[in-house]
């Protein structure tokens, strides 16, 4: 098997510029030497000792991507829409970086901080992990984490975050109920169970929003409906709203799209008409929102611009060894459906 020693004495250069010209660093070679290198590397058929980098202490370069949701095991998360748009992302980045990905999906941090001591990862990043969870794996390992999605408390520090503005998106979208004329309105989160404003959720960030602006506009916000993480068990909760009436509310206002297509699906099924019966908001913009007829009225988000920042920041922590505490707050969009009615 070609060596990169071999590479360099066929291009007359040092077996670093060859190192470079491998790892993708095409700020350290000029464009005449880099192209020459890698059109040598080209017709020698050269392919990279993974095993052997993986266990260098020059590092793997190796980044994991942790999905730290909690979901049944027969579910995977990786068929959420959302998710399945950030990984993408990250992989497309961290390939054109001359990076690998090594994604794993488990909300155990312990187990995850093996993995990654086991794989020898150059760095981290976390999708959907809680605040204990980001610490652990930041003060556990020895490389740089950065997270997505993470909700942390004002008196938190030394931390990389790329989120939305989940307050204030949560805050328009129920105004723009209200300019719609709906003063009833039920929120529905997806969560473990708890006080959802007592503990740290990027859905307690959303209630937050909604219930600001009913406060403001002089309603009562009359709290928020929990749903499994477990698609048969919502299945029956909505069929419990249904029982209900919904709470006489004229809107339902979801944190995930997801769940607003579903509800959505089972009106329908009952030959509830939206919106003429019945309104329904989402967040998040998933594509097939917009497939669905009618349209569904949504906070879009770009996760995928999510995925790109994570690696941006994560590769620049790993060039500098160190970095500012950063909270990359992206922005929203209301995206204009036609799952509302004017009342």
């Amino acid at each position: 098997m070609v060596r990169i020693k071999d590479i360099a004495k066929l291009a007359n250069v040092s077996p670093s510029t060859v190192s470079n010209v491998i790892h993708k660093r095409k700020e350290k070679v000029s464009p005449e030497i880099y192209n020459r290198v890698e059109k040598i590397l080209e017709e020698e058929q050269y392919v990279t000792h993974m095993g052997a980098r993986m266990l260098s202490a020059k590092g793997s370069r190796l980044v994991a991507l942790i999905l730290a949701y909690k979901r049944i095991e027969k579910e995977s998360i990786v068929e959420d829409p959302f998710v399945s748009s950030v990984i993408g992302a990250v992989q497309l980045a961290l390939q054109e970086k001359g990076y690998f990905l090594l994604l794993y999906s488990n909300p155990d941090m312990e187990d995850c901080v093996k993995i990654s001591r086991e794989w020898n990862v150059d760095g981290i990043i976390l999708l959907g992990a809680k605040r204990e969870g980001y610490y652990k794996m930041k003060n556990s390992l020895s490389v740089p984490v950065v997270s997505i999605d993470t909700p942390f408390s004002a008196t938190d520090a030394e931390y990389t975050n790329i989120g939305l503005e989940d307050f204030e998106a949560a805050k328009e979208m129920t105004r723009y109920l209200f300019s719609m004329g709906h003063r009833k309105i039920a929120f529905f989160s997806l969560t473990e169970g708890g006080e959802l404003l007592e503990k740290h959720y990027i859905d307690s960030e959303r209630y937050r929003g909604f219930k600001e602006a009913m406060e403001e506009e002089g309603l009562v916000a009359e709290g928020w409906h929990n749903l499994s993480f477990v698609e048969e068990i919502r299945k029956k909760q909505y069929f419990s709203f249904y029982e209900e009436n919904f709470f006489h509310a004229t809107a339902l206002f979801f944190t995930a799209d997801i769940m607003a297509l579903e509800m959505m699906r089972f009106c329908m099924d009952r030959g509830i008409s939206i919106p003429e019966k019945l309104s329904v908001v989402g967040f998040d913009g998933i594509k097939a929102g917009r497939c669905m007829h009618p349209m569904l009225t949504t906070m879009e988000q770009d996760s995928a611009e999510k995925g790109r920042k994570a690696v941006k920041e994560l590769l620049f922590l790993l060039e500098e060894g160190k970095g500012d505490y950063k909270n990359i707050r992206l922005p929203v969009h209301l995206f204009i459906g036609e799952t509302v009615a004017r009342i």
